[in-house]
């Protein structure tokens, strides 16, 4: 009888031992959960202050390009002050046409991807950033890659070697090449400037044809 009794005591201890044990697992997930959400609000943070700090940067030295013109225009050195204006307006159309012309090779890369049968979007990825870093412009302005081969050659080797054929579902067997893809709409480069004498750029300006306000980069 006793013994039944501590048998049956030994069998309610170990079950509210079992009860008590913490789940370790959940405890480890929940840890790294707060430990993901911290770092990543430190990292938001970080940028936003990094953001604000540029803009500030930003805003000082139009402010100090601003207060320059406007001296030299009170001093009667309008040529000066119209120079700097030009060297914006220029520097800041080079900009606008090199991320104009980064968009037509990144389209005209898509485009001629877009024909291939990818495993998935990371291979498409992956795909797509090797082709573009091999590639460069020529003397005529053609994107071409190292050995001086169009786009459209590019991809087609790109796709026929063996060292890829793990990024396709079914081997890419595309014959002498990939049949050129109708061109992607957008936006047509913008005329180039450059060649426009100081005259003709001051005649454009002064009707309102080209703005030296406004920010170009975007």
């Amino acid at each position: 009888m006793s013994e039944n009794i501590e048998n049956n005591t030994q069998v309610k201890e170990e079950k509210v031992n079992e009860t008590k044990q913490p789940d370790i697992k959940q405890m480890v997930d929940d840890e790294v959960s707060k430990a993901i959400s911290n770092i990543k609000l430190n990292l938001d943070n970080a940028y936003k202050e990094r953001d604000e700090a540029l803009g500030q940067i930003e805003k000082i030295k139009v402010e100090k390009r601003q207060a320059e013109i406007s001296s030299l225009e009170q001093q009667g050195k309008h040529s000066e002050a119209m120079q700097i204006k030009l060297n914006e307006v220029n520097a800041k159309l080079e900009a606008y046409e090199q991320k104009n012309t980064e968009l037509s090779r990144d389209n005209a890369v898509r485009t001629q991807l877009n024909a291939l049968n990818f495993k998935s979007e990371k291979a498409a990825n992956m795909a797509y950033s090797d082709i573009v870093k091999s590639l460069k412009k020529d003397a005529l302005g053609n994107w071409v890659n190292e050995n001086g081969i169009s786009i459209n050659e590019t991809v087609s080797n790109y796709s026929k070697d063996d060292n890829n054929s793990f990024l396709f579902s079914v081997k890419a067997n595309m014959g002498t090449g990939i049949t050129p893809a109708k061109p992607s709409t957008g936006i047509n480069p913008v005329t180039s400037i450059k060649d426009m004498s100081s005259d003709e750029m001051l005649n454009a300006i002064s009707k309102g044809q080209i703005k030296v306000d406004g920010d170009w980069s975007d």
